[in-house]
């Protein structure tokens, strides 16, 4: 394996830090589906503000039904939302994962070029038919990948992105041995997996040999707790465009009752997990037509947006299920 590191960690101004992130959503507008960069402004000041991490263009930005051009004006547009408004030293985690390694590289140059920090990149899914037990071919293509990449790398192992693709453990350790590979973000669901890559990239020896840290990131934040007691660094979770407040109060209070022991502090924490688990399913049941929908009921309206063709706008069922299911944590959100 190689060790190739395009950019030394020193060079990184925004360095990426525990705690939890959002993919956010790239709202669209309804008559031309066009991009509202007004709304995904406003929407990354929001999350900003609430110390939610900013992730663009993964499965939630619909990075997949963008083109060149409107990938670079996303991350060009966080960027200035960001630094306008005071938030100059919050990276940007950016999707840049495609069809081929080659392609896959050049937007990564790309998205550096408009403002990215780091970047997270989802197996080659089209292939899997070909490639999808082929673990030599799909290690090659992460290695030709974090050679050339001049950003850091994310795994971003979502076997319901990729068709089926799903890491084990061992597959990801050998990979977070490369010098460009930066954490893992598991939406995989598995907290054993991810327990397994911690220990490893937690080790005293895996430090010494790496200067940057290893961040191992769950996809969901109904498993954010249980996640955390396993050496988790935090999560990235789509449910943080509805709710990102009442899930940065989840994390602070987590993180809280495991280095304090405090018993009073864990309970609020699993209450709190308790909220957002209920919270967090619902949203996934709902998809992105549906977390669009939310945000503009519950949020702000025209803050979401609509999906591109061919994903579903929320139906009424859809709806239905989000004025139930979400009553609970928006209320408690709208109280922080």
């Amino acid at each position: 394996m190689s060790n190739a590191s395009p950019m030394s960690p020193s060079a990184l101004s925004r360095p990426f830090t525990d705690g939890v992130y959002c993919p956010l959503i790239t709202p669209f507008k309804p008559d031309t589906e066009a991009i509202d960069f007004d709304a995904l402004q406003a929407q990354v000041v929001r999350l900003a503000s609430a110390r939610m991490g900013i992730v663009v263009l993964g499965t939630n930005g619909e990075a997949s039904h963008l083109s060149d051009t409107e990938r670079a004006a996303v991350i060009r547009a966080t960027r200035e939302a960001l630094d306008s408004n005071g938030f100059t030293q919050t990276p940007i985690l950016a999707g840049t994962g495609t069809g081929s390694a080659k392609e896959t590289i050049r937007l990564s140059i790309e998205a550096r070029e408009a403002g990215a920090d780091y970047v997270i990149i989802i197996p080659p899914g089209y292939f899997s038919f070909a490639v999808g037990r082929d673990l030599p071919s799909l290690k090659k293509f992460f290695i030709q990948v974090l050679d050339a990449s001049p950003l850091p790398v994310m795994i971003y192992n979502f076997p319901g992105a990729a068709s089926g693709i799903d890491f084990d453990s061992d597959f990801l350790i050998d990979l977070a041995e490369h010098q460009n590979c930066f954490g893992a973000k598991l939406t995989c669901a598995s907290v054993g997996k991810g327990q397994r890559l911690a220990l490893h990239t937690q080790s005293e020896a895996y430090k010494a040999r790496h200067p940057r840290p290893f961040f191992v990131m769950p996809g969901f934040s109904d498993i954010l707790l249980p996640a955390l007691v396993s050496h988790a660094s935090g999560c990235i979770t789509g449910t943080g465009n509805i709710i990102p407040k009442t899930i940065v109060k989840l994390y602070d209070t987590a993180v809280s009752a495991l280095t304090t022991g405090d018993a009073a502090q864990l309970a609020a924490a699993r209450a709190l997990q308790d909220l957002v688990a209920e919270a967090d399913w619902v949203v996934v049941k709902a998809g992105i037509g549906g977390t669009k929908y939310a945000m503009d009921a519950y949020v702000q309206e025209g803050l979401g947006g609509v999906p591109r063709a061919p994903l579903p706008h929320a139906s009424t069922a859809i709806r239905a299920m989000l004025a139930t299911g979400l009553k609970r944590a928006v209320a408690y959100e709208n109280s922080l």
